[in-house]
């Protein structure tokens, strides 16, 4: 099966999007919910705007095994 993506369009792509970051080969997610000391328990993330697709998550896979990024989840940027 032929690849779909190309390194320099799917890192286009991601600069539009606001729950994810690209920096010296790490792919930084924001995380769905954080933990709130104000309210002492988990809620959704504020910052998150969930401006990810199954064509986003897509992009992600491609990089991380084809291109050699690494893949992590933060709660803010």
């Amino acid at each position: 099966m032929a690849r779909k993506h190309n390194e320099d369009e799917v890192l286009r792509a991601f600069r539009i999007k606001n729950d994810v970051r690209i920096v010296n080969g790490e792919i930084q997610v924001l995380k769905d919910t954080v933990w709130s000391t104000k309210e002492q328990k988990i809620v959704t993330n504020p910052k998150k705007h969930f401006d990810l697709g199954n064509g986003s998550w897509g992009k992600i896979d491609y990089l991380v095994k084809h291109c050699g990024y690494r893949q992590i989840f933060v709660s803010e940027f």
